[in-house]
């Protein structure tokens, strides 16, 4: 019976539920509407939080290659003086004051500005502060500064500080605008100075080096790397608080000019004494996000794979490092993360409207299907046939079975795995659809029922009709029947995905990706296995010669090439039972079993012989020739741990390459 056919007395009780349905709709929507509400607010609070760590993650490639891209600069100037003042060239000019000597400082002055492009100024000072020579490089074009036009510096705060160095120290000043007769000069330049030493070869100081490292293209390509990120406030900040870059260009040089006296903690109050006291992390604060992070432009740590900046000897003095400790600061202002957040958009609003409109709206209907429930009844009859389709058509396989094992009854879906009609299957033992070796195991199974209630997860590989097997996790509960077991139900899941990728994954672990044969880990496993063996265990340590001439010469690629022609060449030679393995780069290792030590070193001979015969094309073009050398061991005793045997491999290989390779050497 359908709603269509209901009697028209039942039609005209619709009206009376509706009453009922709305004194229960009011209290019961104000609840869902506080829930929604709720869950929307932490929603939007967990949402807007990730929204904010993915901006976060988003500036931390460029916060890391901003460091590295400054300390690196920074020790390029170090190179740089340390090259310069390297030769006894200028120590001979201040003492003796040659104009060859001059000449030469002046055209490598000139060279140094032209060559790096970074250099305002350089100067050589003697101990009374007067300049001996001094380079301009201005608009681009460097120029040796006339004689009468040489300053006397020793009232400069670099040169005080300079003349104190001993050899070997550098002195670095703040990063500041440069200025000139006492005015800062204009257009800006912002400068670093370094400034070391001159000793002549008795030990005496005769003067100071100092180069004015113009940071304006620095400054220039930071500027425009911050235009790129997301929110483009980025800052970068000097010990004291003053900014040397910021997106508001007028609050920059506070530390130099007279009418910018704005620093970092005047903007932002609540920030600055955690951003200046830690020296990395990540601030919340009322108006947004901070990351930040310290610069000590002159640490090695985050570049220290290049060995030309390893090599620098000049030291930055500690007073230098402190007023050149700059931080680097990214600001995620609240209005920004909110920009990039979908619940600030129209769409995300009318979504919002719409949801309590739909609640109110599914609330109603489940309210009316909660009244009509008395219903239901003519339905039990299409509920049944559902409830029958989803058992017979269901993603798993569904079997009964009784205590011998018969099947009782089965569903459309196993039916379908197995390719069998029905009336094949019903009353047939389980263990005609089983391959042989699962039998066994579902024979257990079947006799562990009898005794647990449930058991699951048990794996079994079925027969198919058309002769194809596949894999099953099966899971039963079984009924009982006045006390005693009856029937099992039992639910079959195909696995057969799963289990190949299992045996995928075994093959990987165990085998070396390069040449195909064992890895070091699989290698441990056979051999603790062999060396439960009682008869003779043999190890063979073999190393390929001169492979690193293979690789210089040829390329790696040619390398791994060779690699894998040698563990062709090793299986070729050697009988099924043994195990070979590469341990790591050119070194492979052998365990045989029933080999006596005599045997082992027969067979060592052999491959070193074959090996030696073998040709290997290299890039099409040639064939070359690749020798082994061997050690091998003997285990002295049962119970030997295998460690202790492959040291005596391992000693008796370095013996064949001490004495000439190419050749097996044995070790008691």
């Amino acid at each position: 019976m359908t709603l269509t056919q209901l009697p028209s007395t039942s039609e005209l009780q619709l009206t009376s539920i509706w009453p009922v349905i709305i004194k229960r709709f009011i209290w019961s929507y104000a609840l869902l509407a506080i829930s929604i509400t709720l869950l929307l607010t932490y929603a939007y609070q967990q949402y807007t939080q990730n929204v904010a760590k993915t901006m976060l993650n988003q500036e931390e490639a460029f916060v890391s290659s901003t460091t590295q891209v400054l300390q690196k600069e920074m020790q390029m100037q170090l190179m740089v003086l340390q090259m310069s003042t390297r030769s006894n060239v200028l120590a001979n000019f201040l003492e003796y004051g040659s104009p060859i000597s001059r000449k030469g400082l002046e055209t490598l002055f000139i060279n140094l500005a032209v060559t790096f492009n970074r250099y305002d100024q350089i100067r050589l000072i003697d101990m009374q502060g007067n300049e001996k020579i001094r380079m301009n490089y201005n608009s681009g074009q460097p120029t040796i500064v006339n004689a009468d036009n040489l300053q006397n510096k020793q009232d400069s705060s670099y040169f005080k500080e300079s003349k104190k160095l001993r050899k070997g120290q550098v002195y670095v000043s703040a990063m500041e605008l440069n200025m000139e007769y006492g005015k800062v000069e204009v257009p800006y330049k912002p400068v670093i100075r370094f400034a070391t030493p001159i000793f002549n070869s008795k030990g005496e100081k005769l003067g100071l080096m100092v180069m004015n490292y113009f940071a304006n293209e620095l400054l220039e390509d930071f500027r425009k790397q911050m235009e790129l990120r997301i929110s483009g406030q980025g800052m970068l900040i000097d010990p004291q608080g003053y900014w040397l870059s910021n997106h508001d260009r007028n609050n920059e040089w506070g530390a130099s000019l007279d009418n910018v006296d704005q620093k970092f903690k005047d903007l932002y109050p609540d920030a600055w004494p955690t951003i200046n006291q830690n020296r990395d992390g990540i601030y919340h604060s009322k108006s947004g996000i901070f990351r930040y992070v310290s610069i000590n432009p002159f640490n090695l740590d985050s570049i220290g794979m290049f060995q030309n900046e390893q090599n620098v000897n000049l030291t930055v003095v500690d007073q230098s490092k402190k007023v050149t400790d700059w931080k680097l600061v990214i600001f995620l202002p609240n209005e920004t993360i909110n920009e990039h957040s979908i619940f600030n958009t129209h769409f995300a609003k009318v979504v919002i409207v719409l949801l309590y409109l739909a609640a109110a709206a599914i609330l109603l209907l489940l309210l009316f299907i909660s009244e009509q429930k008395r219903r239901e009844i003519v339905y039990d009859g299409i509920i049944k046939e559902e409830l029958n389709d989803l058992y017979e058509n269901s993603p798993c396989g569904y079997h009964s079975l009784d205590k011998q094992g018969i099947i009782l009854k089965i569903n459309q879906t196993e039916l379908n795995w197995l390719g069998y009609q029905h009336e094949e299957v019903i009353g047939r033992p389980f263990t005609d659809f089983l391959t042989p070796s699962s039998i066994t195991t579902f024979e257990r199974f079947l006799a562990q029922l009898q005794l647990d209630n449930q058991i699951e997860g048990v794996v079994l590989e079925i027969q198919c009709k058309d002769g194809h097997t596949f894999f099953v996790s099966t899971s039963a509960t079984s009924i009982l029947e006045k006390g005693h077991f009856a029937i099992a139900r039992t639910s079959a899941f195909d696995i057969t995905d799963r289990i190949e990728l299992e045996e995928r994954l075994a093959y990987i672990a165990n085998t070396d990706v390069l040449t195909g044969i064992s890895n070091r880990r699989h290698f441990f496993i056979e051999a603790e296995q062999y060396l439960q063996s009682e008869q003779d265990i043999s190890i063979l340590m073999l190393d390929a010669d001169h492979f690193k001439k293979v690789n210089d010469v040829y390329g790696h690629d040619v390398g791994d090439e060779v690699l894998k022609a040698i563990a062709i060449t090793l299986r070729a030679a050697l009988p099924k039972e043994v195990v070979l393995a590469r341990l790591g780069g050119e070194e492979f290792v052998i365990i045989t079993v029933g080999l006596n030590a005599k045997q082992a070193l027969h067979l060592s001979q052999n491959i070193c012989t074959q090996m030696q015969n073998t040709l290997i094309p290299v890039n099409g073009e040639e064939d070359i020739s690749i020798t082994l050398s061997i050690g091998t061991a003997q285990r002295n005793f049962y119970g030997e741990e295998i460690d202790e045997i492959l040291k005596r491999a391992d000693i008796a290989l370095y013996q064949a390459k001490a004495t000439g390779r190419n050749k097996a050497i044995q070790l008691s």
